[in-house]
């Protein structure tokens, strides 16, 4: 429940301009899938900062969403599992023994707290999202943001 909460809240931001910023996750494996798919045809990345984020209390969110791409799903469980050492809290759902949810609660970088949350759906169609949020809110409370505006 809480992935597909989590991907209409990503729906919703894409009718958004993407706005560039410093890397903020330079230190994480997941800036390489960020990289790799963020340019890629049928790959919506959303980006924002500033103004943009008025009401979330974010310094930054960041997003992909793939369509289609088995092969991005494995590469981006794969940077999730270097990026999940020193992680504060880890949460998975598994199902057929791959991991289709994944929340990682990242130790502070500076004064940001740091949140990346994974999601692979396949039905109705394959759809890979992944998320990469700072804030200067404590993360647990701002996944509890997140699901209280979709509601």
């Amino acid at each position: 429940m809480r992935s597909i909460k989590i991907y209409l809240f990503l729906l919703l931001l894409t009718g958004f301009t993407c706005i560039p910023s410093i890397q903020a996750q330079s230190d994480l494996e997941i800036k390489k899938v960020f990289d790799r798919y963020g340019n890629q045809k049928g790959v919506v990345m959303v980006e924002l900062t500033g103004e943009m984020l008025e009401g979330y209390d974010f310094s930054l969110f960041k997003s992909l969403m793939i369509k289609e791409n088995p092969e991005a799903a494995d590469y981006i469980r794969k940077s999730l599992a270097k990026d999940e050492t020193g992680a504060k809290k880890v949460k998975q759902v598994v199902a057929n023994g791959k991991a289709t949810s994944i929340y990682l609660q990242l130790p502070p970088k500076g004064k940001y707290h740091r949140l990346i949350l994974f999601n692979e759906a396949n039905k109705p169609e394959h759809v890979i999202t992944l998320i990469y949020i700072e804030s200067k809110d404590d993360s647990e409370d701002v996944l509890k943001l997140i699901l209280k505006k979709n509601k």
